[in-house]
């Protein structure tokens, strides 16, 4: 993995020769699932990069163009539905919100808010990747 400015961590699998692998942003305050996450989606075959806070992801989704962001929904700067809103302004890819405290009307919040998606947490490996799987394939909405 290599450093990014905000502390944000980067993790990749050679991507195979005629297909480019998908890229995901991962917004996690908590860096243990941060990196759990980056494993996951890496082992995948995903070009990963993950970031504690909504500044720093703001800042990195207008540089790398992620192609799919999961989304934490308790951010240490910004709630989550206020960072979704703003990617959201900015592009229609699937944004999948997660929580580890399951509150109503966060999640409603995040869907409101442009969220395509909530997931539990903690993430189970296989739904997440079935998920993440089912919104990179979907026809994006302008």
């Amino acid at each position: 993995m290599s450093q990014f400015p905000c502390s944000a961590t980067a993790s990749t699998t050679p991507p195979t020769p005629a297909v480019r692998p998908s890229k995901v942003l991962v917004v996690e305050s908590n860096p243990a699932m941060a990196e759990i996450e980056v494993l996951v989606l890496a082992n995948a075959g995903h070009e990963v990069i993950s970031v504690p806070n909504a500044q720093c992801a703001l800042a990195l989704a207008r540089r790398w163009n992620p192609d799919l962001v999961l989304l934490e929904l308790d951010l240490p700067d910004l709630p989550g539905a206020n960072l979704c809103r703003q990617l959201r302004k900015r592009s229609p890819i699937p944004i999948i919100a997660a929580s580890l405290d399951g509150n109503p009307d966060a999640i409603d919040d995040a869907y409101a808010a442009g969220a395509c998606d909530y997931l539990p947490k903690p993430l189970r490996n296989g739904e997440l990747l079935d998920h993440i799987r089912v919104h990179l394939t979907a026809p994006q909405e302008a």
